[in-house]
């Protein structure tokens, strides 16, 4: 319960930041503190996935932890994004942006309900880590198009009007986008090393 508060109290406070940057029309201040809550999600993410794994935790768990802070991430981004085109600025493409990022959203905290179940009915199953795997790789797709994307529209004239409303929505796709990249980047390659053990410990009992 406490630790939900504190969650809850740092994601406030991180919007109101982030809102006063935009108030401001700072965008190398709100790129700076964008990235930095973005990347501080995922090292919160990587420590707590980590400290999982070292107690031996089980596999449904792990992959639960690792889907929830992916949900955690695109919630902020969702959430922030939805604050400033709400009550800050105006831009006619944010619907469609701001549903997606609720989208991807949903999707992984709804995955990190249904590990968390079989954490609990089940400890040593082994479908969640296949799950997370492929998860991760879909996500770790998805963030190098969208830095893609977010960098080759940055390179473009914004056609909104006054051209000064993109800049948001660009900044927290490229924050979110190598967050993303850097946490499944970290997944998929602690994956790879552990199948790597359990091969080497295969072949030194079968030897």
């Amino acid at each position: 319960m406490i630790s939900m508060m504190i969650w809850v109290a740092a994601l406030a406070g991180s919007i109101a930041a982030v809102c006063l940057t935009v108030a401001l029309n700072a965008e190398v201040a709100h790129l700076v503190s964008t990235a930095l809550i973005s990347f501080g999600i995922i090292a919160a993410g990587i420590n707590d996935h980590r400290t999982h794994e070292m107690v031996g935790a089980s596999p449904a768990n792990l992959a639960a932890i690792a889907t929830r802070y992916m949900g955690m991430l695109w919630a902020w981004s969702a959430i922030s994004a939805y604050v400033v085109y709400t009550f800050l600025l105006e831009w006619p493409y944010c619907a469609p942006f701001v549903l997606s990022m609720f989208l991807a959203c949903g999707l992984c905290l709804f995955l990190a309900w249904i590990l968390d179940r079989e954490a609990k009915s089940q400890p040593r199953a082994t479908s969640g880590t296949f799950l997370v795997a492929m998860l991760a790789k879909s996500q770790f797709a998805l963030g190098g198009l969208l830095l893609g994307i977010a960098i080759a529209l940055s390179r473009q004239p914004d056609p909104t009007v006054g051209g000064t409303h993109r800049w948001v929505a660009l900044n927290l796709v490229v924050c979110t986008a190598a967050a993303l990249l850097t946490f499944t980047g970290y997944l998929l390659i602690n994956r790879n090393v552990g199948l790597l053990n359990e091969a080497a410990a295969h072949d030194t009992s079968v030897s």
